[in-house]
């Protein structure tokens, strides 16, 4: 088999998890000042001697936002991953788990482009064995969910991702779209469809098995 046994997308830096990351500081800090103003001289405890709630509003907030903070840095730390060999794309889309698809159960692979972000949206096919490899759940899907909401705005009706299992945000990996989908082709099997949207990205000649218009970009 020609092309190379394994490619990897490199990482780019990541702009987007840090600046995530910056606005919730801020707005983590907006909000323990604020109940720390608000309820940081309440007593202990009231009048009758019972526990006065109010003064743990501040604990709890603090609490709070380090819970919640908690996915935000991790973001920082699992960056995605797209890596793939002739046998399976491997795909992280965030920091949750890393999924390892054989191309026996990939139908399609296409790019969806719009708002300033551009997304890999992987279609799963038929499932022929439990036992072989990973297939994706509710919990993989936030940047499909995200890639979705972005195409409603967009269109004004149904989301252009429908029918797609999988997506990844392409601009936190460096290279052009075209040199990625690129190095996709160079060993995805001939019975995957490789598709772009039409003059956003261009699919290598020799992958194209159909209009690059993707019928699952465009399928409603």
């Amino acid at each position: 088999m020609s092309g190379p046994a394994r490619i990897e997308w490199r990482r780019a830096f990541p702009f987007r998890a840090l600046g995530v990351l910056a606005w919730y500081v801020i707005l983590g800090a907006v909000a323990l000042v604020a109940a720390i103003v608000l309820f940081g001289s309440e007593p202990d405890t009231l009048s009758s001697g019972r526990l006065n709630p109010l003064s743990l509003a501040p604990a709890a907030t603090g609490v709070l936002v380090a819970a919640i903070g908690v996915p935000v840095v991790l973001a920082l730390l699992r960056r995605p991953v797209v890596s793939a060999d002739h046998f399976a794309l491997t795909v992280r889309p965030g920091f949750l788990r890393t999924l390892m698809l054989p191309w026996a159960h990939i139908a399609e692979v296409a790019v969806y482009a719009g708002r300033g972000e551009t997304f890999l949206l992987v279609r799963c096919g038929k499932r022929r064995d439990d036992r072989l490899g990973d297939w994706p759940h509710w919990w993989d899907r936030s940047v499909l969910r995200s890639a979705a909401r972005m195409s409603r705005m967009q269109r004004g009706r149904g989301p252009a991702v429908a029918g797609y299992h999988l997506a990844v945000r392409m601009g936190e990996f460096a290279g052009s779209p075209q040199a990625q989908v690129a190095a996709l082709c160079s060993v995805a099997p001939e019975h995957v469809v490789v598709a772009s949207e039409r003059r956003r990205v261009a699919v290598p000649e020799a992958r194209r098995r159909r209009p690059p218009i993707a019928a699952g970009l465009g399928r409603l």
